[in-house]
């Protein structure tokens, strides 16, 4: 690690984190960010001089701390969140156990029920934090017209090619104040436009993932579906593909190497005619195979019929493309005819059983492609039929379990996820849909 002192500022470089996402033990933060200590907090900043995270929250909060998308939403990550009596018996209520990562991640838009009442992003001290990153902006600014002397951190003078390693840092963090953090977000979405929600999978990477549009919209119109967004379904071409790469590619620029995983949109990914191709545009183009993360990963959503319609060539296809994992999502939504219709979700509870069924048979045979699912938790919904799904259609692998927004309270989401894990073989994974945007 370099460590460099210009006033009361101290800028770290090479303090390498997780390569796998993990956000346990003595390092918990990920990728190889620069970072600043100020005013009492760690700020985390990208390659590119952009904020990341904030740390160095007062006890009893000294866990928590702040992040930052490339979208420019703040989330509030939390390790000990307790959200008050369960109902359920010896249930757990740590973050591992229901959402399968190690700190809850709020984002005050689209929570679990047992995230409602979490305050974490109006708390005083996360607008003191806030307030810290106006006020180190501004110091940056001035150190850059004043150019003191730099120190290492043990008083050494400081070596040429760290004292230009550090200006060219500086420089650029002093240009990117939450005006222009901004900016940034906007020229990503004029870029590909907004993607509602991510696939689940993508918790896997803390969600930090580069979003590539093969299509937009979703061949569906379901009834219960808040985050489909407006565009209408449509595929599209390979110099669509081509221009969102390059461009995305100026944006992210040096911090490429925090990234390892893209993302293809919008809804039904899967029945789009182009993934080989934008696959290995993607990887070449983001260089997914040179990042700091450990291996390489693909997400992307499907409709249980996309899904059930692809001939086994197009899954010989993925399992030839580059990337180590291909995480694909299927909507299931509910595993009887009268909640399918209930939710305005068109399909059969016979196509749900086919598509859990295949998906399963991938799961165990393949080498890398990885199916999950999704079914919706609501009231007034039999849990047990998701169970008897499971075990019928002899299904293996990742499921997701998503909280149907207004129908569905913190005591009856955890009996009925606690009700379906507790019931499953232990080659199924349950955990609950913890929903993201970019």
């Amino acid at each position: 690690m370099i460590s460099m002192c210009a006033g009361d500022i101290t800028v770290q470089f090479d303090r390498n984190g997780s390569r796998t996402f993990k956000k346990t033990g003595l390092i918990d933060w990920v990728g190889k960010p620069i970072m600043v200590l100020f005013d009492s907090f760690k700020f985390n900043f990208d390659l590119e001089g952009r904020i990341q995270r904030i740390d160095g929250f007062p006890s009893p909060q000294s866990w928590d701390w702040i992040q930052r998308t490339m979208a420019n939403d703040w989330i509030y990550y939390d390790r000990v969140w307790v959200p008050g009596a369960l109902g359920v018996p010896g249930a757990l209520s740590v973050p591992a156990e229901l959402i399968g990562d190690s700190a809850w991640a709020v984002n005050g838009r689209a929570d679990l029920p047992a995230l409602h009442g979490h305050d974490g992003l109006q708390r005083p001290y996360v607008r003191a934090a806030f307030d810290a990153f106006d006020r180190l902006i501004h110091a940056f600014r001035n150190l850059l017209v004043r150019m003191p002397e730099l120190r290492y951190e043990s008083g050494e003078a400081v070596q040429d090619e760290d004292v230009r390693r550090c200006w060219e840092f500086l420089g650029k963090a002093a240009r990117n104040d939450r005006r222009q953090l901004q900016k940034t977000a906007d020229r990503l979405h004029e870029i590909h436009g907004q993607m509602m929600v991510l696939p689940p999978d993508a918790i896997r990477v803390d969600y930090r993932v580069i979003l590539v549009k093969v299509m937009d919209g979703c061949i569906n119109a379901c009834g219960f579906c808040s985050v489909r967004g407006k565009a209408e379904f449509a595929v599209r071409n390979r110099e669509d593909i081509d221009r969102q790469i390059a461009a995305l590619a100026e944006v992210y620029g040096a911090d490429l190497y925090n990234y390892n995983s893209v993302v293809f949109g919008e809804c039904d990914a899967l029945a789009a005619p182009e993934i080989e191709y934008a696959a290995k545009r993607a990887f070449e183009g983001f260089h997914c195979g040179e990042s700091y993360h450990t291996g390489s990963n693909l997400l992307l959503f499907s409709t249980n019929q996309s899904f059930l319609d692809q001939p086994d060539s197009a899954f010989e296809m993925l399992e030839g493309l580059p990337f180590e994992k291909i995480y694909i999502n299927v909507g299931w939504e509910a595993a009887t005819d009268e909640a399918l219709s209930r939710l305005g979700k068109q399909q059969t509870a016979a196509e749900v059983f086919s598509g859990m069924g295949k998906a399963g048979t991938i799961n165990r045979n393949s080498r890398k492609i990885k199916i999950s699912g999704n079914f919706i938790l609501a009231a007034g919904f039999e849990c047990e039929s998701i169970v008897n799904a499971i075990q019928n259609t002899r299904y293996c692998g990742q499921l997701y379990l998503s909280p149907l927004q207004g129908k569905s309270n913190r005591e009856q989401t955890l009996k009925d996820f606690y009700a379906i894990r507790n019931e499953v073989s232990t080659d199924v994974r349950v955990h609950l849909y913890t929903m993201q945007r970019m």
